[in-house]
């Protein structure tokens, strides 16, 4: 009898916990992935795509008095095996303005990467270090920090310097960061979680500006299109 009991409670409690394990993407579908933990956002990006983050400065500071960006992020032992785009380039795209992002699809935004000649690739990649897994500290299932350069002396041969904003520019600012796949399609993407993405107060870390999301309603890119990566959690608009 309480064979049978047991079994019974362990039928009724998975069939809870798969219920309440439904997150939405960017398609909207529902999943059986537990949601990403508090402040903690899931995003699977594919082909040179990047998740778009906002800051909002404190009063009373200028862009001049931030020194750089950094982010946590954490990889299970599949998703460090798959190949990154651009050479093991972990890069940091920017700044872009609020206007230059547009619905895409029905429950995308997006700022479109471009192609040939009407490309915005090169002119918006702030930051083109080189980064592996191995020399980023990678290791499976283990949040590990990447640390940003924002002067615009790690940027990329072809990078516009007028899209590092002006010293006294109040925002907001849009970087793009994350880590890609170097192969398209949603299911050969990189999933990663990612959190505490903060601009850093050069003297002061009390006014460190930690982002809560892109601050669009929906998931917001820097991607080629179609657009097949996702983003789930984090702030409530994504």
């Amino acid at each position: 009898m309480k064979k049978w009991f047991f079994v019974a409670a362990t039928i009724i409690m998975t069939i809870a916990m798969s219920g309440c394990a439904s997150s939405k993407g960017s398609s909207g579908s529902q999943s059986s992935t537990p949601p990403p933990p508090e402040g903690t956002e899931r995003v699977i990006l594919e082909n040179g795509a990047y998740a778009i983050f906002r800051f909002d400065l404190p009063p009373g500071t200028t862009w001049s008095d931030y020194s750089k960006i950094s982010a946590e992020y954490m990889v299970d032992e599949r998703n460090l095996r798959r190949p990154q785009r651009n050479s093991n380039s972990v890069r940091l795209m920017g700044n872009y303005r609020e206007d230059q992002f547009t619905p895409a699809g029905r429950t995308n935004r997006n700022f479109n990467l471009g192609d040939g000649v009407d490309s915005a690739n090169g002119p918006y990649i702030m930051d083109n270090s080189p980064r592996t897994f191995a020399s980023m500290g990678a290791v499976a299932d283990q949040w590990f920090t990447v640390e940003y350069d924002i002067s615009g002396a790690a940027a990329h041969a072809q990078f516009n310097k007028n899209n590092i904003p002006a010293p006294n520019a109040t925002g907001p600012f849009f970087f793009g960061l994350g880590i890609p796949a170097h192969a398209e399609g949603a299911s050969s993407g990189i999933v990663q979680l990612i959190r505490n993405v903060t601009l850093h107060h050069a003297s002061n870390p009390a006014l460190n500006v930690v982002s809560t999301g892109s601050g669009f309603p929906e998931p917001t890119f820097a991607s080629f299109v179609p657009i097949q990566s996702k983003r789930e959690g984090g702030s409530s608009a994504q």
